[in-house]
């Protein structure tokens, strides 16, 4: 019989698509973003903005489901869609 993993290496790889998907939102935000700003201006119709939301989702609901959030708060940014203020901790507590 093998032994099991300790907890911190259960934890680690746990926490390992997480951190890496909160990773690719802070490039984004980081090296996309300013040049959509600076081109565009900024034109956020939701507070806080789509990838700062992704950013929280992933992190207090992980990969799948918060991604999945992710994807439907930018599916839900457009002219016929909603605005106005709307955290990422308040749609998975429903």
């Amino acid at each position: 019989m093998m032994p099991r993993a300790d907890t911190s290496e259960r934890l680690k790889v746990w926490l390992s698509p997480r951190l890496v998907a909160i990773g690719a939102v802070a490039i984004y935000r980081a090296a996309i973003s300013p040049v959509i700003h600076a081109l565009n201006g900024p034109a956020c119709r939701f507070e806080p903005s789509c990838s700062a939301y992704a950013r929280d989702a992933i992190a207090e609901y992980g990969t799948i489901r918060g991604g999945a959030m992710a994807l439907w708060r930018i599916a839900r940014c457009n002219p016929m869609g909603g605005h106005g203020y709307d955290p990422a901790g308040v749609k998975g507590k429903r």
